[in-house]
């Protein structure tokens, strides 16, 4: 192969493995754009629905036009996007530089299969485009995002895609593409589905990993993006395992299924639990798209290669569209929940009474469902020079515990996206499961069951268990006993917040939380009808 040959692949892998480098930069964008989990879900979401509207169109104008003038018009449009998106400075911006980008993308990938000969003798280098550029995705995100910052993605993006332009030109001149049949092979339905949900877990699984790892667990970028490089660098060896194409897809599929499904209960903050599910989830990748792609669809013209990543990435989108409004609102329900169980344990510690009152919300203020743990622990380190002694130790601790409560919390908010995304693998798999060979679906199926069973299991014996929510209402609720003047002051002051949370229907954290912060107290008057920090809302709260 030609050095060209060479650079348009690379060019193509560029565009095909987008997901797995941009999703790289999605907590920094979260944070420096000030949007949402939507909002960084759109940053994917518009490329990958542009890109499967585009690609077959692109494809029969390469065909019906000239292939070199789709190409090279698609990979420039690609760098002259990549250079606006990373120079745009709100959401709107990058979505509209995003949605350039994908139409570029598509103008060149509908050339390259074309021009590689990805039929005849191209084809491995075609399909190495894809896995070497999916595998290498989360490390140069990693990468560039850890050194500089997440506009520097998109600048790397900006010379590739012209050199890609560049090859193109400077290829040999030829006549249009010959069109495709009047009939062209029509895709299986079966198939077709499973390679759209298939993919659609697996891109939800990178999307959702990342944002647990980086936003939730405050994991660096770099070492997210390693993390997240197990399953490429896994999907390179599924990819060589052989048999029959329905075996391997269907297998492929459940593993994946599994894989994800196993994500939902991760004992504990430690990348070292993401691996063996992410391992499973990478086989079963290179196990699925390998045997559905070429095998079970055909993928002989630029008309097949066009339709495959269409179907791929219309799967992808439709999962955006669904997982990150469900991942989006978990996080905010979460994020409250643990900020409500903070302040349960601040107010059970044998701290003195009159810090308890200041420091639960000192504490659970700094927890915001952009980054709660790093929230958390900059508000744990700016309170600790209060304590000294006995005190200092017992704050330490429930420094500690109120950590262990918040990532305990944050994978509860992910849990909802990624049983839909172990979904979306499981149903792949039983639409390919018939006539698929019973001995290979036993043991794929043994993994894909036991490997989140094992992860379940383990989950309820090592994941700590938060404190409860208490019914202030109930007479026997304990309250801590420090002895002394000070404990009896505190226990009656804890009592009388018992009282009044019972009599607005609410809970005492959240009354703490009202009294202390200003939002809360908006928060509390919208669901309680009183607001805690006037006198009169108080006197209200008190004579109800």
């Amino acid at each position: 192969m030609s050095a060209r040959a060479y650079i348009l692949a690379i060019a193509a892998g560029l565009g095909l493995a987008d997901a797995s480098i941009v999703t790289l930069a999605l907590p920094d964008i979260l944070r420096d754009l000030n949007t949402s989990v939507e909002g960084v879900a759109a940053v994917i979401g518009v490329y990958t629905v542009v890109l499967a509207i585009a690609l077959v169109p692109f494809e029969r104008a390469a065909s019906a036009l000239s292939v070199r003038v789709i190409g090279a018009g698609g990979f420039a449009l690609f760098a002259v996007a990549s250079a606006a998106c990373a120079g745009a400075d709100d959401l709107t911006g990058l979505l509209i530089a995003r949605s350039a980008q994908a139409v570029g993308a598509a103008a060149g990938l509908a050339t390259v299969f074309d021009l590689l000969g990805g039929a005849g003798p191209g084809r491995r280098l075609w399909l190495g485009a894809a896995v070497f550029a999916t595998a290498l995705g989360p490390a140069a995100g990693g990468a560039l995002t850890e050194a500089f910052d997440w506009r520097a993605i998109f600048v790397f993006q900006v010379p590739v895609a012209a050199a890609g332009a560049i090859a193109v030109l400077l290829g040999p001149s030829q006549a249009p593409a010959q069109p495709a049949p009047e009939r062209p092979e029509r895709f299986a339905l079966r198939p077709a589905l499973a390679l759209a949900l298939v993919s659609a877990a697996l891109a939800a699984v990178l999307f959702l990993l990342v944002l647990l790892l980086v936003a939730g667990w405050n994991v660096s970028p770099l070492s997210a993006a390693a993390a997240v490089t197990v399953i490429p660098l896994a999907a390179l060896g599924g990819a060589r395992l052989r048999g029959d194409p329905r075996t391997r897809a269907a297998a492929g599929c459940a593993l994946v299924g599994g894989g994800v499904l196993a994500l939902a209960w991760l004992p504990g903050a430690s990348l070292w639990w993401t691996v063996i599910p992410q391992a499973l989830a990478g086989v079963g990748m290179g196990l699925a798209l390998t045997a559905l792609g070429g095998d079970l669809l055909p993928e002989r013209t630029p008309r097949d290669a066009a339709r495959l990543l269409a179907v791929r990435h219309a799967g992808i989108a439709a999962i955006l569209a669904i997982a990150a409004p469900i991942a989006a609102h978990e996080l905010d329900v979460s994020t409250q929940t643990a900020k409500e169980r903070g302040v349960a344990l601040v107010l059970d510690a044998p701290l003195p009474p009159q810090d308890k009152i200041k420091l639960a919300p000192a504490l659970l203020n700094g927890v915001d469902s952009d980054q709660p743990r790093a929230g958390l622990r900059r508000a744990v380190a700016a309170e600790r020079h209060a304590f000294t002694g006995r005190d200092r130790a017992t704050y330490d601790d429930l420094g500690q515990e109120a950590d262990d409560m918040l990532v305990t919390a944050v994978g509860e908010a992910f849990r909802s996206s990624f049983l839909l995304a172990a979904a979306a693998g499981l149903l792949a798999a039983a639409l390919l499961a018939a006539g698929a060979q019973l001995a290979a679906m036993a043991v794929a199926s043994a993994l894909a069951l036991g490997t989140p069973a094992a992860y379940l299991a383990l989950y309820h014996a090592i994941a700590p268990t938060p404190p409860a929510i208490q019914d202030p209402c109930h007479p026997d609720r304990t309250v801590p006993k420090t002895g002394g003047v000070s404990g009896f002051l505190q226990e009656q002051a804890l009592r009388l917040l018992d009282s009044t949370a019972c009599k607005l229907g609410s809970s005492r954290e959240e009354l703490v939380l009202a009294i202390a912060d200003k939002d809360e107290a908006k928060r509390f008057k919208r669901e309680h009808g009183v607001d805690p920090r006037t006198a009169a809302g108080l006197l209200q709260a008190l004579l109800k």
